[in-house]
């Protein structure tokens, strides 16, 4: 059990961190923000391990070969999407409630979920290798495992995004900039 909640944990760093990054930005509706994010990313994080799972090594050969790419391609764009909206016009705030505004919108939320729980896909196929949660891995075990995924991974998220708060003094354009190089500091260091 301990080593799973290692894992957890070590799989929820960019989760976490990409939850903080949007914890700057997003300053309106964050109760209901955080939330779905945080739901979004623990989903993604125990889902992936049991695709992983259940793909075996199929899935390992993809994964290896494509994920460094896709995460960097998507943390790169996104964080260069907030800084570039953080400086395209004034520095007044939109609704972000509104769904012109909001940007954890359903689709942004699905490559979050997608480029944060990547990995957990190569986690997956470790279990069904039997290097990680043992040999003969039973459904419930496996379940109680990317339960624990899962639960870690909102948590960390949840308290990421609401720990942002306290930078809020600063001015937004500053903020959302630093948000956006975060993201992109983490698709640079999956090509690394």
């Amino acid at each position: 059990m301990l080593e799973i909640i290692i894992i957890a944990l070590a799989l929820a760093v960019d989760a976490t961190v990409y939850s903080f990054s949007y914890g700057l930005v997003l300053r309106c509706c964050r109760l209901r923000n955080s939330l779905w994010l945080a739901l979004t990313v623990g989903a993604f994080q125990a889902g992936m391990p049991l695709l992983g799972y259940l793909g075996g090594e199929g899935v390992r050969d993809i994964v290896a070969q494509w994920q460094d790419g896709i995460v960097a391609a998507v943390f790169c764009g996104l964080g260069a999407y907030v800084i570039y909206g953080a400086w395209k016009g004034d520095e007044d705030e939109c609704d972000c409630c509104s769904k012109d505004c909001n940007p954890l919108g359903l689709i942004a939320l699905l490559l979050i979920g997608v480029a944060t729980a990547i990995d957990a896909l190569a986690v997956g196929v470790a279990m069904a290798l039997g290097d990680i949660g043992g040999t003969n891995l039973s459904l419930p075990r496996l379940f109680t495992h990317v339960s624990i995924i899962g639960a870690v991974t909102f948590v960390c998220s949840l308290a990421a995004f609401h720990s942002a708060r306290l930078l809020h003094h600063l001015p937004t354009r500053w903020l959302e900039s630093i948000a956006g190089l975060l993201l992109i500091a983490l698709g640079l260091k999956s090509l690394l």
